[in-house]
């Protein structure tokens, strides 16, 4: 009895020792050291054996660390397995355990949570731009991490998150862990979260860009989970690095996208149709004109987004042509010349050197359809129609296309058979209609064949009567000719003193007529 008394209590030691707050709280709340299997059961306790069993076997796991992970998995087979499904009260009764439990729990963390935070410092009261900055500011969140205390601007934390999420190497999506600026140490879930809800409920979003928030909140949707924030929002990541690059990158490396480009453009472009720009154009100036144009670039190059693809290819080269089409020679330099007098001689020298730069707005809006084009969508064509040209390889558009319409002709397939069976079943029925009709057509011609002799016959007997009456009426007309020949001759005789004679006066020809009398 001695000894077994001595192990129970140096259990019970070694229990306290291990286990964490939850299990402490369940140890106190179920009464575990009132254990149905011990010597020194009381059976007062009101609380069932059943419920010590299962927690029990909650407490004793092996790994301490995954008890929070275990304990959700826990609660689900418990109030699913075959004790509970078939007793409904003993099952409410074990959530209520289980609520009881978790209260205490969450009551005991925000408590501490609240004391490490009174008692730890403010490490950084600065923004990132360096500037002071209060907890009691608008728009200044604190976070508590790693033991301190850190203040930052909302907008801050977005930037910073939005750097993360979009970080790529030549465009391809690698994104990195949101990270404390000043310890380098990634942010823990729950501070996510708390970023979330805290801009949700306290803070003015009207000075916050777009782009910056609406890439945080598909963040969230995911539960800030990276890898299927990756797989459903890869395209859309794609295309906020392609703007960051333009943002980013150094004027050099632009100058050369931007001379790529253009040579690209003028490879199977005419002479007149080129556009050519001279090696000392000033590059500010260069890449503020070309930067929309190099957009499209890459867009068309880069996106995941096949019919953005199509569309920024063919704009592209339309924008380029009403480019070059408004000032040809954009990019050429212009001497300028002056007179100055030398030894008493006038000499014409350099004055200065001047670069063309006039150029077409890239942004023309359509004024007309902007107050309607939000009241339905308009499909077009000319995304795979107009201004297709060979400039660039059309491989990669063409299998786009296929494969979009690869769908459709499977359907058409289905259509164009079901059509040829209608059309065989409408064929064997004409078939039959006209093999009646030849029958009925052939006895009705019979009985026209002999219709027909008869009428054949009176019309050859009325053939030569007329025939007689002809050959009557031809000898009367060649007698009448014959009268006729004679009188023609005398006319003619009479039209031979007709003459003209032209006469020069003055440089001028004109025609006198003569008469007969004159002639004679």
């Amino acid at each position: 009895m001695f000894w077994i008394n001595n192990i129970n209590i140096i259990l019970i030691i070694l229990l306290e020792f291990f286990m964490n707050t939850f299990q402490k709280i369940i140890y106190n709340i179920l009464n575990i050291e009132n254990n149905i299997f011990s010597y020194n059961y009381n059976q007062e306790d009101n609380i069932k054996g059943i419920y010590k069993f299962f927690y029990n076997s909650l407490i004793n796991t092996n790994n301490p660390n995954k008890l929070y992970k275990n304990k959700i998995i826990f609660f689900n087979e418990t109030i699913n397995n075959f004790y509970f499904s078939k007793r409904i009260e003993e099952r409410n009764e074990f959530i209520n355990y289980f609520n009881k439990i978790q209260k205490i729990y969450h009551i005991l963390n925000r408590f501490c949570y609240n004391y490490k935070i009174k008692k730890s410092k403010i490490v950084v009261d600065n923004d990132l731009q360096l500037n002071n900055i209060s907890i009691n500011d608008k728009n200044i969140i604190c976070i508590y991490h790693s033991g301190a205390r850190y203040l930052f601007k909302i907008e801050d934390l977005l930037k910073i998150i939005y750097t993360s999420l979009t970080n790529t190497y030549l465009f391809f999506t690698e994104p990195i862990p949101i990270k404390n600026p000043y310890n380098n140490i990634p942010f823990g879930k729950s501070i996510l979260y708390f970023i979330y809800f805290n801009i949700i409920q306290n803070f003015k979003i009207g000075f916050i860009r777009n782009s910056q928030l609406d890439l945080f909140l598909k963040f969230v949707e995911c539960n800030f989970n990276m890898t299927k924030f990756v797989n459903y929002y890869e395209y859309i990541l794609r295309e906020l690095s392609i703007k960051n690059y333009l943002v980013n990158t150094k004027k050099t490396t632009l100058r050369i996208e931007i001379d790529e480009m253009i040579n690209i453009f003028n490879s199977k472009q005419r002479t007149k149709n080129k556009i050519i720009i001279h090696e000392e154009f000033p590059d500010d100036i260069l890449i503020k004109i070309m930067k929309p144009y190099l957009h499209l670039y890459f867009e068309y190059k880069y996106s995941l987004v096949p019919i953005l693809k199509v569309e920024c290819r063919n704009k592209l080269y339309k924008k380029l042509n009403e480019f070059k089409k408004f000032n040809p020679i954009f990019g050429r330099k212009k001497i300028i010349m002056k007179n100055i007098f030398v030894k008493n001689k006038i000499k014409r020298v350099i004055s200065h050197t001047e670069f063309i730069s006039n150029h077409k707005k890239f942004n023309v809006y359509d004024n007309d359809n902007f107050m309607n084009n939000h009241l339905s969508y308009k499909y077009s064509e000319d995304n795979y129609t107009n201004y297709i040209d060979t400039n660039i390889d059309n491989t990669e558009i063409e299998t786009n296309i296929n494969q979009n319409n690869s769908v459709n002709t499977q359907s058409n397939l289905l259509v164009t058979g079901l059509n040829r069976a209608v059309g065989i079943y409408i064929q064997f029925v004409d078939n039959q209609n006209n093999d009646l009709e030849i029958y009925e057509s052939s006895i009705n011609e019979n009985e026209n064949n002999e219709e027909e002799k008869n009428n054949d016959d009176e019309e050859e007997n009325n053939d030569e009567e007329e025939n007689n009456d002809e050959e009557e009426n031809n000898d009367e007309e060649e007698n009448n000719e014959e009268e006729g020949d004679d009188s023609d001759n005398e006319e003619s005789q009479e039209l031979n003193y007709e003459i003209y004679n032209y006469e020069e006066n003055n440089d001028e020809y004109y025609l006198e007529f003569e008469d007969e009398d004159s002639i004679s």
